[in-house]
């Protein structure tokens, strides 16, 4: 049985970078003017939606984010299904994740209401986990949408001091973003995908196995990878180190895209900013062929999923 093809129907978004979703779309065309914040006297490249607060609870901020994202959504979550991605919380039982969903619950219960609502606190990978979920929703539930909606930060005290002390590169930023996906004939399919969970301490031996998975499951070169990196040389090395394992499905034709330099460092957001990317440049017809997006999050959780455009869509660039 064929793959399901799906597109994008609605999206908003809400940024360090950029307050909303037009400012957002735009990017990747302007890049943003570097934005600097003074922190225990250090001053560091970030972008914030608010200013960081050092007592501010990270769950207090989570929601002020998907507060600003709700302002552009006009209701459009009330009564749907949702799957709403989350920091990387690695402890089945986190006292932490069970507060913000308590709190969720009370201030946002469209977020998770409904029966098929579902919760992946797993970073920038749990995008990629949410999108194969989504996928057999739509395809075994009527083309029936699916809301994807991602939120987290780098307005933490010590995930700020780590960029302040040189431990971390990049530019520490935040956001919320909501897409909402439908099943159709001129889409994109999600030909595969694969994820893992283990400890830092054997990440490039994780790695190495999900690109060697990867590779298993290809038959032709891959067009575009989409890498998780926005300057960052710990997250460069990780998939760098083990790139020789895509040996076969990489060539000169191969590009190698990386979308969050222009956004900062936007944690498990990022991974559906992404995957934006990559649908909103085969809709628009930037990219073509089998396109990989990768997501490795900061300690645990790692994934890889391939797109190819639907029939349709490649009869219709045609035209």
């Amino acid at each position: 049985m064929a793959a399901t093809a799906f597109s994008i129907k609605k999206h908003a978004m809400v940024l360090g970078y950029a307050s909303d979703t037009v400012a957002a779309a735009a990017l990747q065309v302007l890049p943003p003017e570097p934005v600097y914040l003074n922190w225990r006297g250090e001053t560091l490249a970030a972008a914030f939606v608010f200013a960081p607060v050092p007592e501010q609870p990270f769950g207090e901020r989570l929601l002020d984010l998907l507060a600003s994202l709700q302002q552009q959504l006009d209701g459009a979550l009330n009564n749907q299904t949702v799957y709403l991605i989350l920091p990387e919380y690695t402890e089945p039982d986190s006292n932490a994740l069970n507060s913000l969903l308590q709190q969720l619950m009370r201030r946002f219960p469209e977020f998770i209401q409904s029966q098929s609502c579902r919760v992946f606190p797993h970073g920038s990978a749990g995008v990629l986990m949410a999108l194969s979920a989504a996928q057999q929703h739509i395809s075994t539930q009527g083309n029936e949408p699916v809301w994807l909606v991602a939120v987290d930060s780098m307005a933490q005290a010590s995930v700020l001091d780590a960029y302040a002390t040189g431990e971390r590169s990049g530019v520490p930023s935040e956001g919320a973003i909501a897409l909402c996906l439908t099943g159709c004939h001129r889409g994109v399919t999600l030909q595969f995908s694969a994820s893992d969970a283990q400890p830092a301490t054997t990440v490039q031996s994780a790695v190495a196995a999900l690109f060697l998975q990867l590779t298993a499951n290809l038959k032709t070169p891959l067009k575009q990878l989409y890498f998780p990196d926005c300057g960052d040389p710990q997250v460069t090395e990780q998939w760098l180190a083990q790139y020789q394992h895509l040996h076969g499905v990489v060539d000169s034709e191969t590009s190698l895209i990386f979308p969050s330099y222009a956004t900062g460092e936007l944690g498990a957001c990022g991974g559906l900013y992404r995957l934006w990317h990559v649908l909103q440049a085969y809709e628009q017809g930037r990219i073509t062929g089998q396109t990989v997006q990768c997501e490795l999050s900061a300690r645990l959780f790692r994934a890889v999923a391939v797109f190819s455009p639907s029939q349709a869509l490649l009869d219709n660039k045609d035209v």
